[in-house]
């Protein structure tokens, strides 16, 4: 399995001299040698999708093309876009006109071509130039890197950001010449790319007013649980234990739909990791039968994580690779469509003990929010003296500043409650769920809690109310109280793994430490050998709280070593194919 083999590929190849001829048909070869087929052309463009699984390609209006599903709160995507009158329009128009898991394409009026990637994030979109090409993708074959960019080169420092910050994995990928389009943001591709965004986190925030009852919560869960699950006749579920999963199943058996989903839980050896007792209690009332599996501690080689570097960018989501292996391997036995999962779960109904919802709630409420019996309870709860809370409370802090490289869902929030800016800042690590992993190559992930109308709500609704009770999650708690079991709605601690990835870790090191010190990203000076061997030494990653480091060092050194390999060729190609002149030597 690869990372393109249910990609898409946009082109426009609007006034193509000779030589930018050349390059589209040996393009064209490139993607028919992947298995890669051109599925429709309107005018100057062409779009191409892969193998396996390829996306839904389908004209919505003249020159407007629509790759993924989109489903309109009313009037009709075409309807939408024939009324507006700039891309602008055309792309907020789309974005609140309805949702889904979709790409926009379509070429301006002025000739250009425009992308627009929806809010969920659901589908990725990487834009760049080639000659005369204009391309838009989310995974670009191998076969065709003849119409990648002629600047192509690993980002160093881009993969150095993102080894000490995983999440910014989700923005723009470490390659030069790439341009990644964010969620809720379209791209124009004139003579050069400009992004702009038409939907943020802060906005929906400031503008967006939502019933915060329980009632209404559980009722855009309900909804996006059967969207997102329509078009798949076959799913795995995953029922962790914990709240997230238990909610997303127990809607899809409320739905009636729960036939079409085999469920698993995986359980570690030691009390902490072991969340079967969990897992079972909400399978059986919601009356799903569900599959307990044992994750064996073993060690992850640099065989098992080669296969994480091949797409554009490292596949995080895959970092624990024996998992991925086995769910990957289960979905392909099941014929399954969809992997159906609670991920997004924690940001959405706001699970972090974060004190500055004191500040939250302060804002909202004036002077009625000084409550130094609500002060209590959040102390309690986030193991904070009353005294800390109070003075975050009185003094309104904003919260620490935000980092310099930063991801874009962040623009705007400087202003936000310190609480809700915190929950935005989850939301956007929550974007490397939807990244490649081997599960992703073989179905497709449904993670309803991440659809943009569940975003939309739980962003809507005050930090502290989300709480209802000063509670993780409370809120969820309340809505979904009647269909999950009181195990789980009453339970006060969650399940932890760290001792069993601490041991995974451990047993991968005789590995690991070699393939890390003698690696590309050392050779780079992304990694200090020194500081490296103090930091893979047993004994400190034993009491380490960064203790998977190694595993995501592993996966971003092997996406290294793949893509220089790759751009070698690449390089090699195109020597090749130079001309040569009447003495035999090549004419650059």
């Amino acid at each position: 399995m690869t990372p393109s083999e249910h990609g898409y590929m946009v082109i426009q190849r609007y006034g193509l001299d000779p030589a930018g001829l050349a390059v589209l048909e040996a393009g064209r070869r490139g993607l028919e040698r992947a298995g890669w087929r051109s599925v429709l052309v309107v005018d100057d463009l062409e779009v191409f999708v892969g193998p396996r699984r390829p996306p839904r390609i389908r004209l919505v209006h003249r020159r407007c093309i629509l790759i993924g599903t989109y489903r309109p709160h009313g009037q009709a995507l075409s309807a939408l876009i024939g009324r507006s009158r700039s891309p602008d329009e055309l792309a907020r128009a789309t974005v609140a006109g309805g949702w889904g898991r979709y790409v926009l394409a379509w070429r301006t009026d002025a000739g250009d071509l425009a992308v627009l990637r929806d809010p969920s994030g659901a589908v990725d979109c990487l834009t760049w130039k080639c000659g005369g090409l204009w391309l838009a993708s989310d995974q670009p074959p191998p076969e065709a890197d003849v119409m990648m960019p002629a600047v192509l080169a690993i980002d160093w420092d881009r993969l150095g950001e993102i080894a000490e910050q995983p999440g910014l994995a989700s923005d723009q990928p470490p390659l030069k010449g790439l341009t990644g389009v964010a969620p809720g943001e379209y791209a124009l591709m004139g003579r050069t790319v400009a992004r702009y965004p038409v939907w943020r986190p802060a906005d929906i925030w400031r503008t967006r007013d939502v019933d915060p009852s329980p009632t209404a919560l559980r009722s855009v869960v309900d909804e996006a649980v059967v969207a997102e699950t329509d078009d798949h006749a076959r799913l795995v579920g995953e029922i962790s234990g914990g709240l997230d999963s238990a909610i997303v199943s127990s809607s899809l058996a409320a739905s009636g739909r729960s036939d079409r989903a085999r469920f698993v839980n995986y359980y570690g050896d030691w009390a902490e990791g072991d969340e079967r007792p969990y897992a079972l209690a909400s399978a059986r009332m919601s009356s799903l039968s569900l599959e307990v599996v044992r994750k064996p501690v073993a060690p992850i080689t640099p065989g098992l994580l080669a296969p994480l570097g091949w797409g554009v960018r490292p596949a995080l989501h895959g970092v624990d690779a024996a998992y991925d292996e086995e769910m990957a391997n289960r979905l392909a036995v099941a014929n399954a469509t969809g992997l159906l999962t609670g991920q997004g779960g924690d940001a959405v109904f706001f699970q972090a003990p974060d004190p500055q919802v004191v500040v939250d709630r302060r804002r909202r409420r004036g002077w009625q929010g000084f409550e130094p019996g609500y002060w209590a309870e959040v102390g309690r709860w986030t193991r904070h003296s009353a005294w800390t809370v109070a003075a975050l409370a009185l003094g309104g802090r904003r919260g620490r500043p935000l980092s310099a490289r930063r991801h874009p869902w962040l623009a705007g929030c400087e202003d936000l409650p310190p609480a809700k800016r915190g929950q935005v800042l989850r939301l956007a690590n929550c974007q490397l769920f939807w990244g490649d992993c081997l599960r992703a190559r073989t179905a497709d992930l449904v993670h309803p809690l991440l659809s943009q109308p569940v975003m939309e709500h739980a962003l809507a609704v005050p930090a502290d109310q989300l709480l209802a009770g000063v509670r993780d999650r409370g809120l969820a708690r309340l809505a979904f109280a009647d269909r999950l079991p009181a195990l789980i709605t009453e339970r006060r601690d969650k399940g932890d793994l760290s001792v069993f990835y601490g041991r995974v870790v451990l047993a991968s090191l005789p590995m690991l430490r070699p393939f890390l010190m003698e690696g590309r990203m050392t050779e780079h000076r992304l990694l200090d050998p020194v500081r490296l061997e103090r930091d893979l030494s047993p004994h400190r990653l034993m009491w380490s709280a960064d203790g998977n480091r190694p595993l995501v060092l592993g996966v971003l050194e092997s996406w290294a070593r793949h893509w220089t390999d790759r751009i070698e060729r690449r390089r090699r190609t195109e020597i090749a194919r130079q001309p040569v002149d009447d003495a035999g030597v090549q004419v650059p």
